[in-house]
């Protein structure tokens, strides 16, 4: 069955990012000084390596993470730990919007559809696990439509204090089975969660 796996960075409380100036609550913010210990930067090679494509929002599309990455990995041609910079660059990326969105994206299909039926076209035409990098309102907006089966948190070992969350009230009654999680040398909290579906008598249907 292929699969929809979201990655993302989160802080020790809970959010994707930092409404408070100056927060240092990442450890990493996609820049050129990479802090991640050799454990964490496997991790994320593997994930990327064994996806067969990538979701993105269209706000990250249009704001240029293809670009970063293909830079990333002309500056970096030899070196293993950017692999994944290489393979973001080979793999086919989905964009699911309610929008016309104009641009010139190698390997990029631009889906123009509801949100669940976009990723669902995604998912077949990729013939495997997609992985997704979005921002918080996309993935809450996959998270409220059940769309996601497996979710990949990074947890740093910092306080965002106050900003945006992937989660919310809709889905206190949402469930999720821990696959694995392990430390890392550098203080990052690797889990991984399965979605756990409610059967038809859970839900009343």
């Amino acid at each position: 069955m292929n699969r929809l796996i979201v990655h993302m960075q989160a802080s020790m409380d809970g959010f994707v990012g930092s409404d408070v100036g100056g927060s240092t609550w990442q450890l990493w913010d996609w820049g050129p000084d990479w802090p991640w210990s050799a454990d964490v930067r496997k991790r994320f090679n593997d994930v990327v390596g064994a996806a067969s494509g990538i979701l993105l929002s269209r706000p990250m599309i249009t704001e240029g993470y293809l670009g970063h990455w293909r830079r990333t990995a002309d500056e970096h041609p030899d070196d293993p730990d950017y692999r994944f910079a290489h393979r973001i660059g080979e793999l086919p990326t989905f964009v699911v919007t309610g929008h016309s969105l104009d641009g010139d994206w190698p390997r990029t299909t631009v889906i123009n559809a509801p949100l669940a039926e976009g990723v669902r076209r995604a998912l077949t035409t990729a013939g495997g696990d997609v992985i997704c990098f979005g921002g918080a309102g996309f993935v809450n907006g996959l998270l409220r439509e059940d769309l996601v089966d497996e979710l990949h948190l990074f947890v740093n070992p910092g306080v965002a204090g106050e900003g945006p969350r992937i989660f919310d009230r809709t889905m206190s009654r949402d469930s999720y089975e821990l696959v694995d999680a392990s430390p890392s040398d550098c203080g990052i909290l690797l889990a991984r969660w399965r979605r756990r579906r409610r059967s038809p008598a859970e839900t009343g249907a």
